[in-house]
């Protein structure tokens, strides 16, 4: 499902439509064969927008003067967002007098969702906010506070290929300094008809995920193990 095309690409589209997307995006990775198929699959579906459960604006970070010793407060930055987890080891740090002079819209709260926006190959990756302390981010991370959904089947949506797909889609810019907008964000299309099992769903979800990652981590300290007795031979060898 939702196989990506090579590039270069040909596409023939009518001006009905391009007329749907408020971007009046016409290029030829509008073609390719994965976001046909979704238009496909969501086409006969009610949808709603991303932006219907965003009533506030997003907030993104400042870029910090980060301190080049010693530690103050962490701020969080797009190394730091990896597989909707948020890597502390990977924060950099400003001092305590920098982060009393924040915005309080860029102090971190539990349950903030955390969205990278830009940045390439680096767009797209959310984390829900769980850690405790003070935090905050950096301009390459928005701040989202969702309503009548909660924030972690945000971050599943934000992660799931139907959120991703969108991230690919409305991407713009130069190689490698892509950005998604805020307003492109917001015309994200959801089935409407998920709304109401999605917590249900993410409950399950993130039950699979947990027992993935068991397995992954296993299988990680048995190939360790593997290479050391491997190391081991060799340094034993006669």
């Amino acid at each position: 499902m939702f196989e990506k095309q090579k590039y270069p690409i040909i596409g023939r589209s009518s001006l009905l439509e391009i007329s749907r997307s408020h971007s009046l995006r016409c290029d030829s990775k509008q073609s390719e064969n994965r976001f046909v198929e979704l238009d496909s699959l969501l086409l006969d579906r009610e949808t709603v927008y991303l932006g219907e459960f965003l009533p506030d604006p997003l907030t993104k970070g400042s870029q910090p003067v980060y301190l080049q010793e010693g530690e103050g407060i962490p701020v969080i930055n797009t190394l730091s967002i990896q597989k909707m987890a948020i890597n502390v080891n990977d924060c950099r740090y400003i001092s305590e007098d920098d982060f009393q002079l924040l915005n309080p819209n860029r102090v971190l709260k539990r349950n903030d969702v955390l969205l990278t926006m830009d940045g390439g190959t680096s767009i797209g990756k959310p984390a829900l906010f769980e850690l405790e302390g003070e935090y905050t981010v950096d301009s390459h991370v928005a701040i989202l506070r969702p309503k009548r959904i909660s924030p972690k089947a945000l971050v599943f949506l934000l992660a799931s290929p139907i959120g991703q797909l969108q991230f690919q889609r409305f991407e713009s810019g130069a190689s490698g300094q892509t950005a998604v907008t805020e307003e492109d964000l917001r015309r994200f299309v959801i089935p409407k008809s998920a709304i109401a099992k999605l917590e249900e769903y993410v409950d399950e979800l993130g039950n699979e995920r947990r027992r993935i990652e068991s397995e992954r981590s296993k299988l990680n300290q048995a190939e360790d193990e593997m290479w050391a007795s491997f190391t081991q031979k060799v340094i034993e060898q006669p």
